[in-house]
């Protein structure tokens, strides 16, 4: 539970908050403010279903039926989306979302790039790299 109070040294209200959340099964509360929210909302969430939603507008995505399995599920799965409600919430946090969709077309366009200049050696570098930090940050 991502708990975004006006104050975040009110241990009080804190303590209070999870005592009232504790009986729906939360076993972890992040207390953060509403920028660093919006900010990771921008990353882990907004950006998530923008390239989701991206992804199946390939014309190959009406015909990979018997070809695909879990990543294309994976990838796919928030696709579904409700219009109204994203188009709000994007619009709503513009700014982080921005900077998000910036750094990941950067990145896709350096895999791009290794591809066109036939650069195997700067792809396995880019591959590496991407499952380091997957690593690092799973632990």
């Amino acid at each position: 539970m991502v708990i975004v109070p006006p104050r975040n040294d009110d241990i009080v209200l804190l303590d209070n908050i999870k005592k009232l959340l504790e009986p729906a099964g939360f076993s972890r509360f992040t207390v953060t403010t509403a920028e660093e929210h919006d900010m990771m909302i921008a990353y882990t969430s907004q950006l998530a279903h923008i390239v989701s939603n991206a992804y199946v507008k390939s014309p190959t995505v009406r015909s990979h039926k018997g070809f695909s399995a879990g990543s294309y599920k994976d990838m796919t799965r928030v696709a579904w989306l409700n219009p109204e409600m994203w188009t709000e919430l994007f619009f709503d946090n513009k700014d982080d979302l921005l900077k998000e969709l910036n750094i990941f077309i950067d990145s896709l366009n350096e895999y791009k790039k290794a591809l066109e200049n036939d650069d195997k050696e700067e792809m396995r570098r880019l591959l590496k790299e991407g499952r380091e930090i997957k690593a690092e940050i799973d632990g």
